[in-house]
């Protein structure tokens, strides 16, 4: 439940931050001089890193588009993976007209003896 809170508490004070105060942040995070990450991240440097790769997910998606090609990423994991966390924070600033997530079920008895990709077909 705490894990819960302090993801919420993250989110809120993403959504506090203007968008002059994130170009701001993005720019500083595109930085080469910036500091390697320890194995402790600490919440700044978590945040400088999670707005960096962000951009860096932006710009893919704009060359995606531009190029007409497409990406599949696949989340798979047990419950309370953090699959959902994940997937939350790297959609989180992208063109929703251009990402979608599909959510897929336990496989049923017929597609168990499928080919293991062919479920995921028809989100395609």
């Amino acid at each position: 439940m705490a894990a819960d809170m302090a993801d919420s508490l993250d989110e809120e004070l993403e959504m506090e931050i203007d968008d002059a105060r994130m170009d701001a942040l993005i720019d500083d995070s595109l930085d080469p001089e910036a500091p390697a990450l320890d194995a402790d991240l600490d919440r700044k440097t978590y945040f400088r890193e999670l707005i960096r790769l962000q951009a860096e997910l932006v710009n893919l998606q704009d060359w995606v588009v531009a190029k007409k090609l497409k990406v599949v990423a696949l989340f798979e994991g047990r419950d309370a993976a953090g699959k959902g966390g994940v997937i939350k924070r790297i959609t989180q600033r992208l063109n929703p007209r251009v990402c979608r997530v599909a959510a897929l079920p336990a496989p049923s008895e017929r597609e168990k003896s499928q080919w293991y990709f062919q479920r995921y077909v028809a989100h395609l």
